[in-house]
């Protein structure tokens, strides 16, 4: 999984009690679309961004469509990616 600093098994219910009210959905994405929202991300930014930080934005490419004419916000982190794996990412390998 490209994402792991997301991965949980199971959801904490006092946060989804948190977040609930002021969801209006839930976008899920595939590491498919982590890879290239990373490789996005360092063409267009010059930032390095690791899977779980892409993964906002990844979230938000999916849905540029609906979101067109808004000011979107996404979190960006990098600290986390191992240089292999952001090699096979830049290089578009099939693993991603």
């Amino acid at each position: 999984v490209l994402a792991d600093g997301m991965a949980c098994r199971v959801a904490d219910q006092a946060a989804l009690d948190v977040l609930a009210p002021h969801l209006d959905h839930i976008v899920q994405v595939t590491d498919t679309e982590v890879a290239e929202a990373m490789r996005m991300l360092l063409a267009d930014t010059h930032n390095v961004a690791e899977g779980a930080g892409a993964a906002s934005f990844a979230a938000a490419w999916q849905e540029r469509a609906s979101l067109k004419g808004q000011v979107v916000g996404s979190t960006l982190c990098g600290g986390n990616v191992d240089s292999q794996t952001l090699a096979e990412v830049l290089n578009r390998s099939s693993r991603f």
